[in-house]
């Protein structure tokens, strides 16, 4: 049946094209009827007939057939009428097609299709009889044109000479009967309407949703089709044509929106080779007028066909690669395919350089191009520091809502908005989505922290800055002073009283050597001299040994250790020292073990204390402390990592080395 309903779809699209190439034929050479309502047969068999064949994989069957059984019809009808102004072959007979078939279509367009939308249906199981009335109106109307006689048709047009309908009846044009059609037409489309209201009534959601342009699209063709009978006879062959279209294109966006009978997937396809079988047509009939109105290729209809078909073939090749992207940018809302709209992320990504710039330009064209692929009203994305962007109209419950992962660790969430809610296939869209738009969001997390990290560092050299301006002003400064003043008086004392002078520079002495260890240790703040005279390892050993307190032991194990850049020594040995010292005096431990190893290239200094833990509120912080000793760790390439709980504190240095004879010769010319 499903095959039946799509091999139908694709015969009522070649009726409609053939139709439309034979009118061409009959126009360049002055055939056509005056109306010959040529143009709302092609629209609605190329309508209806995509229609039918977009629902191949819809359960839908009726739904489908009944869309086929209409572009069908359109299409014999339009084949019908220029066949038999061609006057060729059976003409007779196939202008007699052409002057009914198109009726039970255009009749089952208000009559019988809104009663089955959208999902294919009737809306209650005794609403089939309101079924069966739209089918028999339309029925009834067909018949009543195929058997009544063409001079006494209710809207007749010009006709071939000699044409009379083989069957013609003269009783069938009864005022009595087309009474009887009219009032099952009118009866079939108050169902119709009564039909969609009551599906409104019981729907919800996405439902709703789709019977909003299942409704317009009803209107639109009632409306149009009603004013069109009261126009001029131009006119009104150019609303007839009108009114076969709001309902399928209500249906494509449905479709294209909503999720309607799931078929998004093959939408695309068929509104590109839509558009360029409409194209086609539109530039064989033009070339065909063109070249039939030079009167030297008026007589040569062969070679006219053959050069306009030709034309047309060309055309169509070349409108295939600008049609193509714009149906897809129609189905999928941006680009040829939904993830690429956020390739074009990426890409800024690389040209910003700030958080700022990030968080201004990444983040808010994360939140357009997620908004333009779903189709969303509103978007909301929270990061991880609890920073949020929106971007629209996110209000009220969102509808759909994911989490954003970048390398197993939540980087924040998104949501999204829109009336109606979502189908379940976007879900699984939006999950793929949040894949890339984590990139953004983490790329921003981290380019925080990395402005975070530069600020702590700033803070950082400044408050040891001021703690060495602090040392050497009140300490060294002042001690110096003293020392010059006693000399002083010393050389005013040599010659009166050289004894004094003599006790004097004795303590001048003693209080000098003071000074020279009070620099030497601010010396060795700045770099320690253990590492030019012993290396890192033995070091790290004096360290602990020296840190060592009668309430608290600190062991050291460390093993033999390779040359390394100066300033990886320093960096290790400053986050040892800092560790172990804060575990002395801070975490209550009584045993701290400083281990220090490489293993492949990367050199791991640990601290582990038995202590109370840190309070989880400094964990969080880090605290100045920790701070300096992370920043010192990312200035030469390393990590820290920090672990509390009720058994201690753990501090871990990872820090890769740098084996290059330059790095090493830092580290070689160094002064001993």
């Amino acid at each position: 049946m499903a095959a039946v309903g799509v091999v139908a779809g694709v015969l009522a699209v070649l009726a409609g094209l053939v139709g439309a190439l034979l009118h061409a034929g009959n126009a360049a050479l002055g055939r056509t009827p005056t109306p010959s309502f040529w143009l709302m047969s092609l629209a609605a068999a190329i309508a209806y007939g995509a229609m039918a064949v977009l629902l191949r994989r819809s359960p839908a069957r009726l739904l489908r057939g009944t869309m086929a059984a209409i572009g069908l019809a359109q299409g014999l009808a339009l084949v019908g009428q220029e066949w038999g102004w061609s006057g060729t072959g059976s003409w007779q007979w196939a202008l007699w097609v052409g002057s009914w078939a198109w009726a039970p279509g255009y009749v089952a367009v208000l009559a019988v299709l809104p009663q089955l939308l959208p999902e294919g249906q009737v809306v209650a199981p005794r609403w089939r009889w309101g079924l069966a009335t739209g089918t028999a109106a339309a029925a009834f109307v067909a018949l009543q044109w195929a058997l009544t006689p063409y001079d006494l048709q209710d809207f007749p047009g010009s006709l071939p000479p000699g044409a009379v309908n083989p069957v013609g009846v003269a009783a069938v044009a009864s005022p009595l009967l087309s009474a009887v059609g009219g009032a099952l037409v009118l009866a079939a489309v108050a169902l119709s309407a009564s039909s969609l209201v009551l599906r409104w009534r019981r729907s919800a959601g996405v439902e709703r949703q789709q019977l909003k342009w299942v409704g317009l699209g009803f209107a639109l063709t009632v409306a149009v089709a009603g004013v069109g009978q009261l126009l001029p006879v131009g006119l009104t062959e150019a609303f007839a044509a009108l009114a076969m279209l709001p309902v399928p294109v209500a249906a494509a966006v449905a479709c294209l929106r909503h999720g309607l009978w799931g078929v998004d997937t093959v939408i695309s396809r068929s509104l590109l080779y839509a558009a360029l079988a409409v194209s086609v047509v539109v530039v064989f009939e033009v070339t065909i007028r063109l070249l039939g109105s030079v009167p030297s290729l008026a007589a040569a209809e062969g070679t006219v066909s053959a050069a306009s078909a030709l034309i047309a073939a060309f055309a169509a090749l070349a409108l295939h690669q600008y049609v193509r992207p714009r149906v897809n940018r129609l189905v999928h809302g941006d680009v040829d395919e939904p993830h690429a709209a956020l390739a074009r992320v990426g890409r800024q990504l690389e040209a910003a350089s700030t958080p700022d710039e990030l968080a201004e330009r990444v983040v808010p064209s994360v939140l357009t191009q997620v908004c333009r692929v779903l189709r969303a009203d509103g978007a909301r994305l929270v990061l991880a520091d609890g920073s949020t962007a929106d971007h629209g109209n996110p209000t009220g419950e969102a509808a759909l809502d994911t989490r954003l992962d970048y390398a197993g660790r939540p980087v924040g969430h998104l949501a999204l908005w829109r009336q109606g809610g979502f189908a379940a296939g976007e879900q699984q869209l939006l999950e793929g989505l949040a894949a890339q738009a984590s990139v953004a969001a983490h790329t921003v997390l981290l380019s925080r922290e990395a402005q975070s990290a530069r600020e702590a560092a700033a803070l950082a050299r400044e408050a040891e800055r001021r703690r060495l301006r602090h040392d050497l002003h009140d300490d060294v400064g002042p001690t110096l002073a003293a020392l010059a003043l006693q000399a002083e008086t010393a050389r005013e004392l040599a010659a009166s009283d050289p004894q004094a002078s003599l006790a004097i520079l004795g303590r001048l002495v003693t209080r000098l050597s003071g000074a020279v260890e009070s620099v030497r240790a601010l010396a060795h703040e700045l770099t320690p001299p253990l590492l030019d005279e012993l290396g890192l390892g033995p070091a790290l050993e004096e360290l602990a040994a020296r840190l060592a307190t009668a309430r608290t032991t600190v062991r050291a194990h460390v093993e033999t250790l390779p040359a390394m850049p100066a300033a990886q020594e320093v960096a290790a040995y400053r986050i040892a020292g800092e560790a172990v010292s804060n575990a002395v005096r801070h975490a209550g431990a009584t045993t701290v073990c400083l281990t220090a190893a490489v293993r492949n290239g990367v050199l791991r200094v640990s601290v582990a204390d038995d202590g109370t833990g840190l309070p989880a509120e400094e964990s969080r912080a880090l605290g100045l402390g920790l701070s300096s000793m992370r920043l010192r760790a990312e200035e030469v390439g390393g990590t820290l990592e920090v672990t509390s709980g009720a058994r201690g504190t753990t501090v871990m240095a990872v820090v890769p080395l740098v084996t290059d004879e330059a790095a090493l010769g830092a580290r070689r010319g160094a002064p001993a």
